[in-house]
């Protein structure tokens, strides 16, 4: 994720992700879960841009608009952007500034991390655009206080995530990988998603080893192994999800009857991914899927 100037404008697209795959090892004691994932950007971007603001203009503003189809979203401080900001500047010491203006085309309650993502933008964005050039280091303890996958997207590429989800391992190798991502009407809540669990907290420490699954699909990725992804690719929230939302269990049965290499939920639902061969393969899956009625369909690949 990088910041581009073209004249007095900045602008950085945000991407979706996926999560090939997703253990959760248990509930801790602050009530977050401790997990493993691989997790991957696709190509589904929001956008966020910035430029200065106009003479005789109120000296900072935040918008939002949505594509087609996705619903309006809120541009006060409940939104993460503005928490970013925000955070940003008071660790900075400046005040915020400029016109920042986001575009949604990822589709909010559907565990594709569009605002997470979102966020981690805000941060890259102002600190470019506002001089700040503050290193990573500086960063990566904002992103972390605002959303388990926000610092994800600091930096590009699938990566293994551990702890909540802000203990980060770059999978350099990893090929992109074609893929269809079906978004429903309806939403899932993560805090309800994983309320389905029935999870009691233990204040246990974590193995340092990975489980054996994970060690399997990190391989499964980084070699585009198809028989393996098709075992691997696996979500432990998606029974729970499916309880909570009907449609996902549609989407599951027709991926089904598809000739997908692998396919799954992402997050915590309720959208849904399956992984293609090639990029040909997943424009005609997504036809199909389309045809069904099931939500919005994207055609898309995970991206480096």
């Amino acid at each position: 994720m990088f910041a581009r100037r073209k004249g007095a404008t900045w602008q950085v697209f945000a991407p979706a992700k996926v999560n090939l795959t997703l253990r959760i090892l248990g509930r801790r004691n602050d009530g977050f879960h401790e997990l493993e994932t691989i997790m991957s950007p696709v190509a589904l971007y929001d956008r966020l841009s910035f430029r200065p603001a106009a003479p005789g203009r109120r000296r900072w503003g935040f918008t939002c608009s949505a594509a087609p189809g996705l619903p309006s979203v809120p541009d006060g401080p409940e939104n993460l952007v503005c928490q970013a900001l925000h955070g940003l500047a008071e660790a900075a010491g400046v005040e915020p500034h400029g016109e920042f203006m986001l575009h949604k085309r990822i589709p909010a309650a559907a565990g594709l991390g569009g605002g997470s993502s979102d966020a981690a933008a805000a941060l890259r964005l102002a600190n470019r655009a506002w001089g700040l050039h503050l290193p990573d280091s500086r960063l990566r303890p904002l992103a972390e206080s605002l959303g388990s996958d926000v610092p994800f997207f600091l930096s590009p590429g699938t990566a293994l995530c551990r702890g909540r989800g802000e203990q980060i391992d770059r999978l350099e190798s990893a090929p992109a990988l074609p893929a269809v991502i079906v978004k429903p009407t309806q939403g899932v809540s993560t805090p309800a998603a994983f309320a389905a669990l029935g999870l009691r907290p233990h204040d246990q420490t974590p193995p340092a080893a990975l489980a054996a699954p994970t060690v399997a699909a990190l391989a499964a990725v980084q070699s585009a192994d198809w028989m393996a992804l098709r075992r691997w690719v696996r979500n432990a929230l998606q029974t729970a999800a499916e309880g909570l939302c009907e449609q996902i269990s549609r989407i599951r049965f027709a991926c089904k009857r598809l000739d997908v290499v692998a396919h799954c939920m992402t997050g915590s639902g309720s959208a849904y991914f399956a992984i293609c061969r090639t990029a040909r393969h997943a424009q005609r899956v997504a036809a199909r899927l389309r045809a069904q009625n099931l939500g919005m369909v994207f055609a898309t690949a995970t991206c480096r």
